[in-house]
C-alpha cells in the first residue's frame, strides 16, 4: 500500500507519496482534496446506482402479490444487510 506523508508549509496542508523502502520521496506534492481522489479511484472496484423509485415500479409490475411480498422482503434483507456492515 502507497504511503503518503503530511506535510505543512506556511499553514497549506499538502501529502507526498513516500517510499520507506528507498526513504526517497516519489511524485509531487498533492492536495488532500487530490489524494482523497486519487485513493477512491484505486479503492473502489465498482459503481452501482440505486433508484427506488424505478424499483418499486417494477415491483408493481408483479402480476401475484405473493411474488411481489417475496421480492419486497428480499429488497428489505438486502438494505439491513447493507446497513449491518
Amino acid at each position: 500500500m502507497t504511503k503518503y506523508h503530511k506535510i505543512t508549509m506556511n499553514g497549506k496542508v499538502m501529502y507526498r507519496e513516500f517510499d520507506p523502502t528507498t526513504g526517497y520521496y516519489e511524485n509531487e506534492m498533492i492536495t488532500e482534496e487530490d489524494l482523497v481522489e486519487q485513493l477512491l479511484e484505486e479503492a473502489v472496484d465498482s459503481e452501482i446506482e440505486i433508484d427506488e423509485e424505478e424499483i418499486d415500479r417494477a415491483i408493481n409490475y408483479i402480476p401475484s402479490s405473493f411474488q411481489r411480498e417475496m421480492v419486497q422482503n428480499y429488497i428489505a434483507y438486502l438494505q439491513a444487510v447493507i446497513e449491518s456492515h
